[in-house]
């Protein structure tokens, strides 16, 4: 997150200060939230009591981040008020009903990540409880993500007309999200553990592909693009240079990670 606050701003200006007034309440929310999830999961591990409470801020803190993302990504489809190079909107425009939509489609797309992974990832009953959580969610995460698309071309003319250019594309990725879909559902409980979450990321894959087709080429939805709103060249050098030595850095230690951790989680935790 702060790589791409940093990359905005230094690579496109215009759409910084366009983007960030628009959603600064969605911004801030979600940081907050972020932050409580943070120390509630540091809390939780050192106090011997009340832990239920730290689990249910953990909880609140996840659920809030999730839908915070997902009114800013309904909000940006929604269109953002501009005036020139300037936001002239209010900063509660992208509390409206799509966004709201957005938000809880992202949410129940988040719940069945999360359902993958813990179905390759632990044992006994919580992997049977994410078994139980992808068989409801995958479903109401499809019936919702169907629903957010429609209603996304009835208040997005510029969506309507990403179709019409786009035709072939959009509905490969439909079928695809569809066929992917109908594989998690067979994956569940099945031999390969890891397989309902690397469909679940292929579904969120062909959704970013589905999102990149409507809005490309513009940084803004619909109101500015790439191009208009690109700082100096200069600058985008300093920031390919300075994503090439950060990028793979990132990449190591979240392999290394990740690395460390593979496997079963144990029943009792890592700490034993």
């Amino acid at each position: 997150m702060i790589m791409a606050g940093v990359a905005l701003l230094a690579a496109f200006p215009i759409a910084y200060g366009v983007l960030l007034p628009a959603f600064y309440i969605p911004l801030i929310v979600m940081l907050l939230a972020l932050g409580l999830r943070g120390v509630s999961f540091e809390f939780r591990y050192q106090v011997e009591h009340g832990r239920s409470f730290w689990d249910v801020a953990f909880g609140v803190g996840s659920i809030v981040a999730a839908l915070m993302q997902g009114v800013i990504v309904g909000g940006l489809i929604q269109g953002v008020a501009v005036d020139g190079e300037h936001f002239s909107g209010s900063v509660f425009d992208v509390f409206q009903p799509f966004p709201a939509l957005t938000a809880i489609t992202l949410l129940a797309g988040y719940v069945v990540l999360g359902a993958g992974w813990l179905h390759l990832k632990a044992t006994a009953p919580l992997r049977e409880f994410a078994q139980r959580c992808l068989r409801l969610a995958a479903p109401a995460f499809v019936c919702l993500a169907v629903a957010t698309c429609a209603t996304a071309a009835w208040v997005q003319p510029g969506i309507r007309t990403a179709w019409a250019a786009h035709t072939i594309a959009l509905t490969v990725i439909s079928v695809l999200f569809a066929a992917t879909t109908a594989a998690l559902l067979r994956a569940i409980g099945g031999r390969v553990d890891g397989r309902p979450f690397f469909l679940a990321l292929a579904l969120f894959v062909l959704g970013l592909a589905g999102l990149g087709f409507g809005i490309f080429p513009d940084i803004v939805p619909f109101r500015l693009t790439l191009w208009a709103a690109a700082s100096s060249t200069l600058s985008h050098v300093f920031l390919l240079v300075g994503a090439l030595i950060v990028t793979p850095v990132v990449l190591a230690y979240s392999a290394f990670a990740y690395s460390t951790f593979r496997g079963k989680t144990p029943e009792a935790g890592w700490e034993t």
